[in-house]
């Protein structure tokens, strides 16, 4: 197959697809995996594709852009319920939580099933649909909706959780930077990120492998805010001499 046909291919799984393995595309395509890395970097030169330790997603990233949650509910799915079973290390009985809304804390609502006297306090619409149906008390945020990412921002999700004090908060995020930030698409729901971690005794920063050298247009805050960080694969130098408590999941 051409290279610009081989091209095109991968651009249309990616369509399909939030992220895909240099593996499945040298499998699905039938090329070697030097070859599929080599057609990576033609794409990635033409600002098409988005590499990340042995994966690859397409670059529709821009500023106030948001990756839509269907989409983001299938990548890592398995590696993200670790992550989030790791995360419900950190609770206890009688905790007053907070989520964000990204699909990494989403996983954690399964976990908190076994806690007792528990409240979630999340700005999430998808968070709380799969709250609503356990017995764990929540309390929603309220806000003005965002369509794709089903997260609730702006004054009235800011007051809200300014009205609360909680034991423990995660939240995720779309990438962390090569100098240490953490970093996202959307200022609006770094905002109510950061009004949770400010919120909270706790803050705990879970996120899989695919964010790590991925630093998008805006800021949260530096990693070394937060209490713990809970990974699948280690940290790039020098970020680790930033991180307080660093959770490895295998």
């Amino acid at each position: 197959m051409p290279n610009s046909d081989r091209e095109k291919e991968i651009l249309k799984i990616l369509d399909k697809k939030y992220s895909v393995s240099i593996k499945e595309l040298s499998e699905t395509l039938f090329a070697s995996e030097p070859t599929i890395r080599r057609d990576l970097t033609r794409l990635e030169e033409k600002q098409l594709v988005i590499r990340t330790h042995g994966r690859v997603i397409a670059n529709k990233i821009s500023a106030d852009t948001n990756i839509a949650l269907s989409a983001r509910e299938q990548h890592m799915y398995n590696i993200k319920s670790t992550l989030a079973e790791a995360g419900s290390a950190l609770v206890s009985d009688g905790y007053v939580i907070i989520l964000d809304a990204s699909t990494t804390a989403s996983h954690l609502v399964k976990y908190l099933e076994k806690f007792k006297d528990i409240i979630v306090i999340t700005c999430g619409i998808k968070m709380a649909y799969l709250l609503g149906q356990t017995n764990i008390k929540f309390i929603s945020t309220g806000g003005e909706a965002i369509n794709k990412s089903f997260s609730l921002i702006g004054p009235s999700a800011l007051h809200t959780l300014k009205a609360y004090n909680a034991d423990i908060c995660f939240v995720s995020c779309h990438g962390l930077s090569k100098e240490g930030y953490v970093t996202d698409t959307s200022v609006p729901e770094n905002e109510v990120r950061y009004a949770i971690m400010q919120q909270s005794k706790r803050k705990v920063l879970i996120l899989d492998n695919t964010k790590i050298d991925n630093g998008f247009w805006h800021n949260l805050c530096s990693i070394s805010e937060f209490d713990d960080v809970i990974c699948n694969a280690p940290l790039p130098d020098p970020v680790p001499d930033k991180v307080k408590n660093f959770i490895l999941v295998s």
